[in-house]
């Protein structure tokens, strides 16, 4: 099916005396052997027209060809690809070759002879590396001859790599681990696109890897090990990095899309063309976060150089590094964008800035403050484009879904939702109210900050320097007529005591606390002032929640429990004898973390009348919960077990994030 494979096949045959003939599709090597009958047969796996295993079956069954050698060449060495070629009737199964290719590369050229490919071939057992790396040791080859073969191997462009030409900066595009175990080094850009010189430029795992983190689209050149290791060593030279300049830097293409800059915020852009790759390096981040698919992008000063850092999956991870004499303007940059006072660097700021990335509108809430190696700024991504605020959507599984389902169909009380910073909380509120959202509703929020929008829905956002507080801005909205509030957070007694008497006067509230159970929620209320007959009549229940990390499921495989985490999570219950557990080993499109996105877990606690009587009661969180158990209450851990045993997650995950 590969012309250049069929042709080297082709010529390797023929130097060893046979008489071949070549077909391009499998409808043309069945015409021909209607016609003559050969002394052997190749077959292609992946032929245009047909599966060459169907083929080979197709001759194995014909009585003319039954008695002619079969050989299937296949890119493939999986073990269940030979074994299905062979009872299929192949005779013989040949994987593609690699070094040889090149051998004959080199021989078609003229560059070497044959018998000098045969010698080195038959010393790749006994001499360290690749045939490539063999030929250069014997002087029989210069670089640039090689360079060219692999070009003409691969496709693609040869890059003779001087590792003091690469620029420091560009070289960090790519996280370092991930470019030595791949063996590639991004060396320019340039209008969007970024060249990675890769000595397997065949490998899309990695080029695909690559335009997910960096946001360009990827050029493969493909160049020698050695030298693209020097330039690895170079680049990630701290000392090196640190004295490179902005101007060297050449940040005027940095820019995955520069032109998605919101029309609103261009007339902020300074036009000194010396501020211009600083202006450029800010929108990269920006849509370097976009494409990641990350949560927060994190920006910190350190010396020699400010680290730049992308939350993905709930990780932070490293994505570049800034020189500490171009910290200042990124930051100055962000403020202008997120029109905050760039004269201030003495006390912490909030502000909001967007852009257009792929033709959505993307929020980032920016926080600075100030630290003792300058100023550290977080920016949380709020892409209400991606956004899809839909209860069935979130995770819930059936048992689930039906509990807060009958929940927020109460038409006065309380819901609180429980959980740590970053497990999902407000993801939840928000597809409750968007569940919740009719012509017929009159629902208003008070948020600190509003983080998304909500077509229908009026939001306030709180202010305590002008009275605005949660407290006050509930007092205000009691007097809107409202049907169902939402408030950000309860924090303190006022807050408390207002939401809990705007619930027990025909109102449907909503809002989270921190507390590390549904059941928790109790005592929390109760520690910030409120009655215990006030939160048993007002409480509709709550539900904690978390967020696992999911097993990547291109490098899933059996594992064995550990015991000792069982043990701390579950107690004296034993797993099911046929319970399976998993692991993700790691792999190239995890970036060998072994997890791949994120899956919620819940506990709901609803208010039953004997739970509602023991709160009244006053009773301790231990009672509390031993009668949610009886009635049917799924604790987080059960929930997370769950999980691991329909091999999501692993107990590793489930126990990291409820020992927190």
């Amino acid at each position: 099916e590969d012309a250049t494979l069929r042709e080297i096949t082709q010529f390797r045959l023929e130097l060893l005396g046979h008489a071949v003939a070549a077909v391009a599709s499998g409808a043309e090597g069945i015409t021909w052997l209607a016609q003559m009958l050969p002394d052997a047969i190749v077959i292609g796996h992946f032929l245009p027209d047909m599966d060459g295993m169907d083929l080979v079956d197709r001759l194995s069954n014909d009585l003319r060809t039954s008695g002619v050698p079969v050989m299937l060449l296949s890119p493939h060495a999986e073990l269940t690809d030979v074994q299905k070629a062979f009872n299929a009737g192949a005779d013989d199964y040949l994987v593609t070759p690699y070094d040889p290719l090149l051998g004959d590369i080199l021989v078609r050229r003229g560059f070497i002879t044959q018998a000098q490919l045969d010698a080195a071939l038959a010393a790749q057992g006994s001499e360290r590396g690749v045939l490539g790396q063999i030929l250069l040791r014997r002087n029989l080859i210069s670089i640039q001859q090689l360079g060219d073969a692999l070009s003409e191997q691969y496709g693609v462009p040869y890059m003779d790599i001087v590792p003091q030409a690469v620029n420091p900066q560009i070289a960090r595009l790519v996280p370092e681990d991930l470019a030595r175990q791949r063996s590639c080094v991004p060396v320019g850009v340039g209008k969007g696109s970024l060249q990675l010189a890769m000595v397997a430029p065949d490998d899309i795992d990695t080029i695909s890897e690559t335009e997910l983190i960096t946001g360009y689209h990827v050029q493969p050149l493909v160049a020698l090990e050695h030298a693209i290791q020097a330039a690895l060593d170079r680049g990630f030279d701290d000392r090196l990095t640190a004295r490179q300049t902005i101007v060297d830097m050449k940040l005027a293409d940095l820019a995955a899309a520069e032109e998605s800059v919101d029309e609103d915020l261009e007339a902020t852009v300074v036009a000194d063309e010396e501020q211009a790759p600083v202006v450029r390096l800010v929108t990269s981040i920006l849509t370097g976060a976009i494409n990641a698919g990350c949560s927060d992008i994190h920006l910190e000063p350190h010396v020699p150089e400010m680290r730049v850092r992308y939350r993905v999956d709930g990780e932070l991870q490293p994505v570049m590094t800034i020189p500490n004499h171009t910290e200042e303007a990124v930051v100055a940059r962000i403020k202008v964008m997120a029109d905050m006072d760039t004269t201030e660097n003495r006390r912490p700021q909030d502000g909001r800035l967007t852009i257009v990335e792929g033709g959505s509108r993307v929020n980032f809430r920016v926080s600075t403050i100030p630290t003792v190696g300058g100023e550290k700024v977080v920016m949380r991504l709020l892409d209400e484009g991606s956004k899809n605020f839909d209860l069935t959507s979130l995770g819930l599984g059936e048992r689930d879904l039906k509990k807060v389902q009958e929940l927020i169909d109460k038409p006065h009380g309380m819901i609180v939702v429980t959980g740590p910073t970053g497990s999902g909380k407000s993801t939840t509120m928000y597809s409750v109210l968007a569940k919740l959202n009719a012509v017929c509703r009159n629902i208003v929020t008070v948020e600190d900050p509003v983080e998304y929008r909500l077509t229908g829905v009026n939001q306030v956002a709180s202010d305590n320097e002008h009275g605005l507080g949660f407290a006050n801005a509930l007092k205000y909205i009691m007097r809107q007529d409202p049907d169902v509030i939402m408030v950000g957070e309860i924090r303190d007694h006022e807050t408390a005591t207002t939401a809990v008497q705007a619930a027990l006067t025909g109102h449907l509230l909503l809002s989270t606390l921190h507390t590390n159970d549904a059941i928790g929620a109790v005592q929390r209320l109760n520690d910030l002032g409120v009655d215990n007959f006030k939160i048993a009549g007002a409480l509709l229940g709550s539900v904690a929640q978390r967020l696992l990390r999911s097993i990547c499921p291109e490098c899933k495989e059996l594992t064995q429990p550990n015991e000792q985490l069982w043990t701390k999570l579950m107690g004296t219950q034993v797993p099911p004898r046929n319970a399976k557990f998993y692991r993700g080993r790691g792999c190239r499109k995890c970036l060998g973390t072994g997890y791949s996105g994120r899956l919620p877990i819940y506990e709901i606690m609803v208010m039953t009348p004997e739970l509602g009587d023991a709160v009244e009661r006053g009773a301790p969180a231990s009672k509390l919960r031993e009668i949610a158990h009886k009635q049917g209450l799924v604790s987080l851990a059960d929930a997370g077990i769950e999980q691991v045993f329909a091999g999501r997650t692993t107990l590793e995950e489930v126990y990291y994030k409820l020992s927190s």
